[in-house]
């Protein structure tokens, strides 16, 4: 069976549940009916995403506006959680 190519447009939701996992992943589900797990770790060298290396704060998310926030403002797009998630 042939895999349809999705475009961004469909990816289009928001997180609605997160829950922080170990390792810097989230376990997250979205509007769209879709959960599963979004891994953090290769975001942590960069930018703002670095103060996330501190477990204590990364465990602090939560959900404004339909996207994984942390204090500071520091934040992730939705249709990023979505299209790179990992089903569960």
């Amino acid at each position: 069976m042939k895999r349809e190519k999705m475009s961004f447009l469909d990816y289009l939701c928001d997180v609605t549940e997160c829950n922080p996992l170990p390792g810097y992943r989230l376990q997250v589900k979205c509007s769209d009916g879709a959960a599963g797990i979004f891994d953090m770790s290769g975001y942590l060298n960069r930018g703002m995403f670095k103060t996330l290396r501190d477990e204590a704060l990364f465990n602090q998310v939560r959900i404004v506006a339909g996207a994984p926030t942390w204090p500071g403002n520091i934040d992730v797009a939705p249709e990023r959680v979505r299209s790179d998630m990992i089903p569960a």
